[in-house]
C-alpha cells in the first residue's frame, strides 16, 4: 500500500537558524565559563611575571586587563595552545612596552633611575618581596621575567616554551639574573649568610 505524492515522507520543519542559535549560545556560555575560571587562576601569576621587569604596577594592571579582555575574543584559538598563559604574558609585555614608550615620548627625556634598594634588615616576607622586586627592576627585563618564571614554579623548558626562547637562553637569562642580584644584595650589606659559610668552613649539602 502506497502514498502518492511525498507529503507524508516530508519531516515536520525544523527551525534551522533557532538550533543554531541555541547550540551557539550555549558554547558561548561553555567559553565564557572556561575562559573566567582560566583567567582567575592564572592574573597573579603573570601580575607577578610582568611586575618583576616593570615597576609601575598601574601600567602593568593595564596591561593585563587590555590582554585578558582581548583573550577573550580570541579564546576559542588560544585555548588550544599549550600554554595559552604565555600567549598572555607576551601580550601583556608588548602592551608595557608601546606604553612606556608613549610615556618617555610625552616625557622628552630619560627615564628616572630607579629607586636605591633598600638598606639593612629585612623584617618580614613582605619587606622581602618588595625587596626582591626593586632590585629585579636593576635587571635587564628580560632576565627579570626569566627569574621570576622560575620562582614561580616553572621549569626551564616550560618558561622555554611559553616565552618562545632556546632552553639554553632560559639558563643564561636564570644565571646571569642570579649573578647581578648577589652583587646588588652585597652591595646594600646583605652578606651575612655569605660571611658565616666563609668563617664556617663548611657549605653543607648542596
Amino acid at each position: 500500500m502506497g502514498v502518492e505524492g511525498t507529503a507524508a515522507l516530508t519531516p515536520e520543519p525544523v527551525d534551522s537558524e533557532a538550533v543554531r542559535r541555541a547550540e551557539a549560545a550555549r558554547l558561548k556560555a561553555e567559553h565564557d565559563k572556561e575562559f573566567a575560571a582560566f583567567a582567575e587562576g592564572s592574573y597573579h601569576t603573570v601580575e607577578r611575571i610582568l611586575r618583576a621587569a616593570c615597576w609601575d604596577r598601574e601600567v602593568v594592571q593595564d596591561a593585563l586587563n587590555e590582554a585578558y579582555l582581548h583573550g577573550r575574543v580570541q579564546w576559542l584559538k588560544i585555548r588550544t595552545y599549550t600554554e595559552p598563559i604565555g600567549w598572555v604574558i607576551i601580550t601583556a609585555r608588548h602592551k608595557i612596552r608601546k606604553e612606556l614608550q608613549r610615556r618617555q615620548r610625552e616625557a622628552a627625556v630619560a627615564p628616572e633611575d630607579l629607586p636605591p634598594a633598600p638598606h639593612t634588615d629585612i623584617a618580614d616576607a613582605w619587606e622581602a618581596q618588595e625587596t626582591l622586586r626593586t632590585w629585579l627592576h636593576h635587571l635587564p627585563s628580560r632576565h627579570a621575567e626569566v627569574f621570576q618564571m622560575s620562582r614561580e614554579g616553572y621549569s626551564n623548558q616550560e618558561i622555554a616554551r611559553i616565552l618562545g626562547l632556546a632552553e639554553t637562553s632560559i639558563r643564561f637569562y636564570k644565571l646571569a639574573a642570579k649573578k647581578r642580584l648577589r652583587e646588588l644584595a652585597e652591595e646594600a650589606g646583605y652578606t651575612d649568610s655569605e660571611s658565616r659559610r666563609r668563617q664556617g668552613g663548611s657549605r653543607g649539602p648542596r
